[in-house]
C-alpha cells in the first residue's frame, strides 16, 4: 500500500471511530471528559503493532537532559502554543513538531518547524503521547493506552501516526498511562502518583511497575498520593506534574497550598524527598512555590524544560507569585521564559500538559507537512476497525487492511 493511501486510511478510520466531538478551536476539550459532547464507543484501544518492549539500551531520559524536538498538538490556545513554540525553537534550540499545526508560526524559523498532518481531538499531547526514548543516537517512541481512548480515538492514535511519519520505531505498551503522570531522573528513577495503579486495576502494582521498568528502562518506581487520593483528584487529573517538578537529579520543585487536599499532598511529597537521597547520592534540595485553588488548580510546576530553558506558566494578576516561581527555576541554573496560561489551566493543564519531547532526531528525515492528494482516490478499505487475537485494535491492521 502506498504511503498516501496508508495515511488516508488512518485518517478515515480515526474520523469514523472517534467518540469525541469534532475539533472546535473555539471550544476545546478539557483534560477530563466532557460528557455533554463526548461519548464512549466501547471499543478497545488503538495500539502500536510492535508490542514488545524496546531493545536493551533504550531508556526514557529526564526532561532536563538534551531535547531534540518538542511535540505539540494544535487544538486551540493559539497564543499559548505560539509562545511555547517560539521559546522551544529560540532559546531552547529544539525542533518543533506541530501535529495538525498551521503552515507556519510567527517567530519560529522555518528550518526548525515541522507540521505533521494527523487528526487530533484535543491539545493534551503530554497525556496521549508520544513517550520519547533513546539508545545512543537512535530515537524510539513508546505508545501507551491513553486514558480517554474510548472517547478520543484520534488522540490515542497520534504516537504511532507520528512515529510512522517520522520513521521512528514505536513500541506499544498495554498500560493506561498519561504522560502528565510520569517524571524521571537521569539515574533510572521514575516518579508518579498512585493514579496509574487505579487506572490499571486489572493488574497488580508489581505488574504495572514491571511494564514501566521494561519499556522505559528505569530501575525504580516511586509513587505519591495525589490531592484527593484515593478518590477523585482535586486538580482534575491526579498527575504528578500538577504539583512536582524535577529540575535536576537532586532538586525538586513542589507546589504548596494552604487549602486541603493540596496541602497534605504537598507535605507528604516534601517529607519523602527530605527522607531520601537522590539518585546521584546527594540529599534532595526541595524548593517550594505557591499554588492555589480558585475554581481551578493553579500551579507553576506544569512547565517544560528544553535544553536549559524552563518554559513556565504565567497567570494574569499574579506578579509576585510569578517572580517567586521564576526565581525558583533560576536557582537550578535554568533560563526562564513565562508563557500565559490563563485559558488552558481552567481546563486542567498548562505548558507541560500541552507538550511532549523527543530526545534524538531520526537519521532519516520524513515529514508529512502537506495533506496527501487523496480526494480522487478510490478507497476500498473497510472503515470498521479490525481486531487482533488479543482483542485490541492494531494500527498496523488498519493501515494494511486489504
Amino acid at each position: 500500500m502506498t504511503k498516501t493511501k496508508s495515511f488516508f486510511t488512518l485518517l478515515l478510520l480515526t474520523v469514523f471511530t472517534s467518540g469525541a466531538a469534532a475539533l472546535d478551536l473555539n471550544k476545546p476539550l478539557p483534560n477530563w471528559i466532557d460528557h455533554s459532547r463526548e461519548k464512549a464507543d466501547g471499543k478497545p484501544p488503538v495500539l502500536a503493532p510492535t508490542r514488545a518492549a524496546p531493545p536493551s539500551g533504550f531508556h526514557i531520559p529526564a526532561e532536563y537532559e538534551p531535547v531534540a524536538a518538542v511535540v505539540i498538538s494544535w487544538a486551540s490556545y493559539t497564543p499559548m502554543l505560539s509562545g511555547i513554540a517560539r521559546a522551544a525553537t529560540g532559546p531552547g534550540h529544539a525542533q518543533l513538531w506541530a501535529v495538525a499545526g498551521p503552515t507556519s508560526i510567527s517567530g519560529v524559523p522555518a528550518g526548525s518547524y515541522s507540521r505533521v498532518n494527523l487528526p487530533i481531538d484535543s491539545v493534551w499531547v503530554r497525556d496521549y503521547g508520544p513517550f520519547g526514548v533513546e539508545s545512543g543516537n537512535r530515537p524510539g517512541i513508546v505508545d501507551t493506552v491513553y486514558r480517554h481512548y474510548q472517547y478520543r480515538r484520534n488522540d490515542d492514535a497520534v504516537p504511532t501516526g507520528l512515529a510512522r511519519a517520522k520513521k521512528i520505531d514505536v513500541f506499544g505498551m498495554n498500560l493506561i498511562l498519561d504522560g502528565g503522570n510520569l517524571m524521571v531522573d537521569s539515574r533510572g528513577n521514575l516518579f508518579m502518583t498512585k493514579r496509574t495503579y487505579i487506572w490499571n486495576s486489572d493488574k497488580s502494582q508489581d505488574q504495572v511497575d514491571s511494564l514501566l521498568k521494561s519499556y522505559f528502562g528505569v530501575k525504580n518506581v516511586i509513587t505519591f498520593d495525589y490531592a484527593g487520593y484515593p478518590g477523585e483528584p482535586a486538580d482534575g487529573t491526579g498527575h504528578i506534574d500538577m504539583f512536582q517538578k524535577l529540575l535536576n537529579d537532586h532538586t525538586v520543585l513542589i507546589s504548596v497550598a494552604d487549602t486541603e487536599p493540596f496541602k497534605t499532598a504537598a507535605e507528604k511529597a516534601i517529607a519523602w524527598y527530605k527522607g531520601h537521597k537522590a539518585g546521584d547520592g546527594q540529599p534532595y534540595k526541595v524548593i517550594t512555590v505557591k499554588g492555589w485553588d480558585d475554581g481551578a488548580w493553579y500551579t507553576y510546576t506544569n512547565s517544560l524544560i528544553v535544553n536549559g530553558v524552563a518554559i513556565i506558566p504565567s497567570y494574569s494578576g499574579k506578579p509576585q507569585e510569578e517572580a517567586a516561581a521564576k526565581a525558583a527555576y533560576e536557582q537550578a541554573g535554568l533560563k526562564v521564559v513565562p508563557v500565559n496560561s490563563d485559558d488552558s489551566i481552567t481546563a486542567g493543564g498548562s505548558i507541560h500538559c500541552t507538550t511532549q519531547t523527543i530526545p534524538v532526531l531520526p537519521a532519516v528525515k520524513a515529514d508529512f507537512t502537506e495533506r496527501p492528494e487523496y480526494m480522487e482516490m478510490t478507497v476500498t478499505q473497510p472503515v470498521t476497525p479490525l481486531r487482533d487475537a488479543g482483542g485490541s485494535v492494531s494500527l498496523q491492521q488498519l493501515l494494511e487492511a486489504k
